[in-house]
């Protein structure tokens, strides 16, 4: 029986490692809002073209809620609030916006097999060292969140509030029904790294291949000069706009 072939383009994961940054320069580049969303909407057709179709709706609510929070604040200027609270709120909403560009590309490399990232790294000449290290912190914090999700069922399971209302309320409890635990957690989680990555041979000294081939090919270099695109032109329009009103 023949294999069915893959029916999306998988990107190598050098493409996400490059797409994180050239997000980070794009934020730090473009600031206004306008700008801001057409990035956002560049970015969710490359994880739209790269068959990550089931990400576009969750980060499309986080950019709502982010934008919901910068409202708030900027409307909390003219009441009564105090500044610093408006100013947080305002601060928090355009911050979530911008980083969570570079870290949908982030998460994306962090879905990655190990062996396929080290690989793409040590092909980049980047020091095995440094591939051990990102290996494991990318695999460290997707496996913290499923913890704490655990966690969380566990307590409510035992009929133990773990809503955002019980959490500010009862701050004394949640402190020991689940960072408590999830520190300890933490700890054993490190250990299983630990253990995983010298089981999958991370310490061998020759050369680190992949099950998956790893390939740079046409498509992720139209992925990585699409969003520089989008980029270039927002920031060269943004400025030609600022330039207009002054």
């Amino acid at each position: 029986m023949e294999k069915r072939k893959q029916s999306y383009f998988r990107p190598d994961p050098r493409t996400w490692l490059l797409l994180c940054l050239l997000g980070i320069a794009s934020i730090l580049l473009v600031h206004s809002e306008i700008g801001g969303l057409c990035l956002f909407l560049g970015c969710l057709l490359i994880h739209l073209l790269s068959g990550n179709a089931n990400k576009i709706l969750p980060y499309m609510l986080y950019y709502i809620v982010f934008y919901g929070i910068g409202w708030a604040g900027v409307r909390l200027l003219d009441s009564s609030v105090a500044f610093s609270v408006s100013s947080m709120l305002s601060s928090i909403g355009i911050v979530g916006r911008k980083i969570l560009i570079p870290l949908s590309f982030a998460a994306a490399l962090a879905r990655e097999p190990t062996g396929s990232l080290m690989a793409a790294l040590q092909a980049m000449r980047f020091p095995k060292a440094v591939g051990i290290a990102a290996s494991v912190v990318l695999r460290f914090f997707p496996t913290i969140s499923g913890e704490y999700r655990a966690i969380r069922s566990s307590q409510r399971f035992r009929g133990i509030g773990v809503g955002v209302v019980h959490t500010l309320t009862h701050l004394p409890s949640t402190v020991e029904y689940i960072l408590i635990p999830l520190i300890l957690r933490t700890t054993k989680v490190a250990e299983e790294l630990s253990a995983s990555m010298t089981v999958r041979g991370v310490r061998f000294s020759g050369e680190t291949i992949s099950y998956r081939p790893i390939h740079f090919s046409r498509k992720d270099g139209a992925l990585c000069v699409f969003m520089v695109l989008i980029a270039s032109a927002v920031f060269v329009l943004e400025k030609d706009l600022l330039t207009k009103v002054k």
